[in-house]
């Protein structure tokens, strides 16, 4: 069942990353605002279920930390990044679009 979770929140969040992408060459700023969060949050998921998954199984095997613990870590911490990033870039966008429409 976790396994099952974890598999679909990671596609999810890798799915939701393409649509980002796309959202950026068609700036769209609204729907970034509904995305990035949510790609940040997917991932954290996929992450904690992943370290949950490992750490039943024994954790990596002997000289393959990097490729079986790390490598994956690192793509998830990156989707979080990037999904904090674009939502912070998109909500100052936003803010500066309103003050110079008030002006």
């Amino acid at each position: 069942m976790m396994l099952g979770i974890a598999l679909a929140t990671s596609l999810l969040s890798r799915i939701l990353f393409l649509v980002l992408l796309e959202l950026y060459i068609s700036k769209r700023e609204k729907a970034k605002i509904i995305i990035s969060p949510t790609i940040s949050g997917l991932a954290l998921l996929s992450m904690i279920l992943f370290c949950r998954i490992q750490k039943a199984n024994g954790n990596p095997d002997m000289g393959k930390e990097f490729g079986q613990w790390y490598l994956p870590i690192s793509i998830y911490l990156l989707l979080i990044v990037i999904g904090i990033i674009s939502f912070a870039i998109a909500i100052i966008k936003k803010v500066k679009s309103r003050r110079v429409k008030s002006v």
